[in-house]
């Protein structure tokens, strides 16, 4: 069977479509749940007993049941108490929970990862522990995760193709439709791989850039 790509450009634009609906999906689902997760490992690490055993049981239960199950529960589930999510809300939400309790685990080694000897200097220099939170923790604790939160970004870009399940209009679900609709499987499909591909390439590109940038006290000094 011989591969003809011509009959795909007339549906160039649904691709684009596609690609810039995972893209946005993507970055509000890693910015939301980056910032859910570090309140969840605040919490996970904090002195109340309750909060951290809610956190702890959350963590747990959202990192050990399929992405794909959290979706139709968000999707399906919640209309049956009144909550009627799109499939571009429910896809947010669910990979911004699903997101959230992975990066709170990347937090969590990244701040253990800060050895106590540098906030003890901090509190012997006279630092208030705001600053020493900021300047002490925050700053190395971020540069040591970074890499696991870029691995985490390509991740999520890529599980934002699970939301074609739940007729999310994104990439997934772009390909598809255009493969049922010219009947070139094979070559609809190798599109829609290539395009997943080039924005993860990009996205890799892009992360060592930003360290190489945001980080350069840390590279120059051999932190």
């Amino acid at each position: 069977m011989a591969l003809y790509f011509g009959d795909l450009l007339p549906f160039s634009s649904l691709f684009l479509e596609g690609l810039w609906t995972a893209v946005y999906i993507t970055l509000i689902a890693m910015l939301a749940g980056s910032a859910i997760g570090v309140l969840l490992y605040l919490g996970k690490a904090g002195a109340r007993r309750a909060l951290r055993l809610l956190c702890t049981g959350y963590i747990e239960v959202i990192r050990n049941t399929p992405l794909l199950v959290q979706l139709y529960l968000i999707y399906f589930a919640l209309p049956a108490v009144g909550i009627n999510l799109g499939p571009v809300w429910a896809a947010a939400i669910g990979l911004t929970l699903n997101n959230a309790a992975y990066t709170a685990e990347i937090y969590r080694a990244g701040f253990e990862s800060v050895p106590y000897g540098l906030r003890e200097a901090g509190k012997a220099l006279g630092m208030k522990p705001a600053q020493i939170v900021r300047y002490i923790v925050i700053l190395p604790a971020t540069r040591n995760v970074f890499p696991a939160l870029t691995n985490q970004l390509i991740l999520l870009f890529l599980a934002s193709s699970i939301g074609s399940i739940i007729s999310l209009p994104e990439l997934t679900n772009a390909t598809m439709t255009v493969s049922n609709t010219t009947y070139r499987t094979i070559e609809a499909l190798t599109v829609g791989g290539l395009l997943y591909l080039a924005v993860s390439a990009v996205l890799a590109l892009a992360s060592k850039r930003a360290e190489t940038t945001l980080f350069r006290w840390a590279v120059s000094g051999h932190v």
